[in-house]
């Protein structure tokens, strides 16, 4: 996979800068250009199950773009089976919670991010995991980013809005439900579509 990674890098004048994370079906690396613009390159595994990731992640990245969802998708080889796309400096959805935001900022993260749900919903694309802790959920600034459309589909009955309010708002079990619910106080269901 090295030679592959390389080749793109060279082609698309950019250097590698490290390693994000490996992942069942891919690595993530983050990489520049010459300006020190960051981002990041999503490489699929040889012996990845997942058939087709790469194909199918930059198709649904930029079927979310098309709404205002994700990263930036800028540029993808399928022959290589890379995707690259904007790197988010941001935090996980779940570090920023617990380190207690603010009502008003935390009100216009959750309203934003159920817009980018609706909007999904709208266009058929069921990004899949959006629930759990939070990780597909990137934080910049105090705006919501989604990512990781590897899983996505459109082919599913689209679940993002409901999914998104059971994990923040209505799930009586959940620690970072009960933490919203604490943060926006008993008026928290004014932040609900």
């Amino acid at each position: 996979m090295g030679a592959v990674l390389d080749s793109f890098l060279v082609e698309k004048n950019l250097f590698l800068v490290g390693g994000l994370g490996r992942g069942h079906s891919s690595n993530v690396f983050l990489v520049a250009d010459s300006r020190g613009v960051k981002f990041v390159a999503k490489v699929e595994r040889l012996d990845s199950t997942r058939f087709r990731m790469a194909e199918r992640e930059s198709g649904f990245l930029k079927l979310a773009n098309s709404v205002g969802v994700g990263p930036k998708l800028f540029s993808f080889d399928l022959e290589r089976r890379i995707i690259l796309m904007e790197f988010v400096d941001g935090v996980t959805f779940d570090g920023w919670l617990f380190s207690n935001p603010g009502k008003k900022a935390l009100g216009s993260f959750v309203e934003e991010l159920f817009r980018q749900a609706i909007a999904l919903d709208g266009i058929g694309l069921d990004h899949g995991q959006l629930a759990g802790r939070g990780r597909n959920i990137l934080v910049r600034g105090s705006k919501p980013i989604i990512i990781d459309f590897e899983k996505a589909s459109v082919n599913r009955r689209c679940h993002n809005l409901s999914s998104l309010q059971s994990f923040l708002v209505k799930n009586p079990h959940s620690a970072v439900s009960k933490k919203v619910r604490v943060i926006l106080g008993p008026g928290f269901k004014r932040f609900l579509p």
